[in-house]
């Protein structure tokens, strides 16, 4: 039992860490206000040479890709009687590609969160109260340590290509509409809005975790 303990304990120190990191990434490339924040440090909409704001952009970037059923992504200006479509065919693929891999990432999240809860309510009603304080205490710190490594990651332009390179691999050009919307500096603003996300969830689940594993003294 003690082995099979052991194996739960390293699950749960190895799964959770990377929930909490995919999920706060997954959910800050969700929301407008991770774009509008870009667009209004870096004024990177009103590179594109467009009458939509950078306020219409994200609102179109956040609506894509929280709509499953939406599979081609475009943004439309007016242009009198006519709209006229504001990305090109290479960037609506790769809009496509990164909203896959998006849902996979959320998916993913979601099961090793699911799991390591599961796991987490398993040892907490078959171990020692010292131990899984302990092991929770690992948990979150592993979890602030992944972050760190994350992050430094995605902040290196050659690290960014790699993963671009492997997972979308759709050539864009270098003056592109796509690439100047969200194209560096966007990962600064990133790796800000999921860090303070990240940090967050971990200060939620230790918070919890520490009262749910606080000495039971006889008269409190």
């Amino acid at each position: 039992m003690k082995r099979l303990n052991i194996i739960w304990y390293i699950g749960l120190i190895i799964i959770l860490p990377i929930s909490i990191v995919l999920l706060s990434g997954n959910i800050v490339l969700r929301i407008p206000e991770t774009y509008n924040y870009h667009f209004n440090d870096s004024q990177a909409a009103d590179k594109v040479g467009s009458s939509i704001t950078g306020t219409e952009f994200a609102k179109e970037f956040s609506s894509y890709f929280n709509s499953p059923g939406r599979d081609d992504f475009q943004v439309y200006e007016e242009n009198g009687e006519f709209r006229d479509p504001i990305f090109d065919e290479n960037e609506s693929m790769a809009m496509g590609k990164a909203k896959t891999i998006m849902l996979w990432t959320l998916f993913s999240g979601v099961l090793f969160f699911g799991g390591g809860i599961a796991i987490y309510i398993y040892l907490l009603n078959t171990v020692e109260r010292e131990t899984i304080r302990l092991v929770g205490i690992i948990a979150t710190l592993a979890s602030a340590l992944e972050l760190v490594i994350y992050e430094v990651l995605v902040s290196r332009a050659g690290i960014r290509k790699i993963f671009y390179d492997r997972f979308i691999g759709i050539a864009l050009n270098k003056d592109s509409t796509l690439r100047l919307l969200v194209g560096t500096p966007f990962e600064k603003t990133y790796i800000i809005f999921s860090s303070v996300l990240c940090i967050a969830i971990i200060g939620i689940l230790l918070y919890i975790h520490l009262s749910i594993t606080r000495e039971r003294r006889l008269f409190s």
